[in-house]
């Protein structure tokens, strides 16, 4: 294999992560019992909550938590994107109206949508002006996209204790998305979300590296029990951005 069959959006590997929700839920699990402070969920659900949108579509749903929250704790209409059709399933069981499309041709009007949000979707996408200029697209005049991605230097700390440094180079990242949302949108904030995570035993660190997109492999450097509480930083951005009213 080579490097370009690892990386985070390749279509292939998308695919394949994302045709079940086991490893994507056994991942988050762990991380929200270690992550210690507000979780960047939180930032991405405050950015649209702010703007008090009355309908809204998520691209990139996953098993539909978050449309789920937006809609009872927003009151709004939500509707959901994923390219999996086991996600779109699982957010059609929570009783959001769901569909099987790509962010890089939604199957919506222009200006269809007073918001847009997309968590950890971006990096995944080949075409991400393309993309970009959809969620753009079907978003009304003044409308928002809200959007959340890591740093490249996210858990860094994690791979360093393992032994294999990585330099990650994110595809869109904490240091590179607002250039690309500036092209699309009249306004780009970026909100910074940091913590710490603890792994207090040897196999939650196990079980996470387990479930890594790209670093399943790695699961087998974690030594067998822990000396000490290791703490990883953590580090992602929330861009928030406006389109011309």
């Amino acid at each position: 294999m080579t490097n370009d069959d690892f990386r985070l959006d390749n279509p292939m590997l998308v695919r394949w992560e994302f045709a079940s929700e086991e490893r994507l839920e056994k991942r988050n699990q762990i991380f929200r019992q270690l992550l210690e402070g507000i979780s960047a969920e939180e930032y991405l659900f405050q950015a649209i909550a702010e703007f008090a949108p009355s309908r809204v579509l998520e691209v990139g749903c996953g098993a539909g938590a978050m449309a789920q929250r937006v809609r009872d704790e927003l009151g709004a209409e939500v509707i959901a994107v994923d390219t999996s059709e086991r996600m779109v399933e699982l957010t059609r069981d929570r009783g959001i109206e769901a569909h099987v499309a790509d962010v890089q041709e939604l199957p919506f009007g222009d200006a269809e949508f007073d918001c847009v949000f997309a968590g950890w979707l971006l990096y995944h996408v080949p075409d991400r002006d393309r993309a970009i200029g959809e969620c753009a697209r079907v978003l009304r005049r003044g409308g928002r996209f809200a959007t959340a991605t890591l740093a490249d230097e996210n858990m860094s700390d994690l791979w360093d204790f393992l032994g294999t440094p990585r330099e990650r180079n994110l595809s869109f990242s904490s240091t590179n998305g607002a250039e690309q949302l500036e092209r699309h949108f009249a306004r780009v904030e970026a909100r910074e979300a940091e913590g710490i995570a603890v792994f207090t035993t040897a196999e939650d660190m196990r079980q996470f590296v387990a479930a890594n997109m790209t670093r399943a492999h790695l699961a087998a450097a974690v030594p067998q029990t822990l000396d000490e509480p290791v703490k990883v930083r953590t580090h992602h951005t929330i861009f928030v951005a406006d389109k011309a009213a």
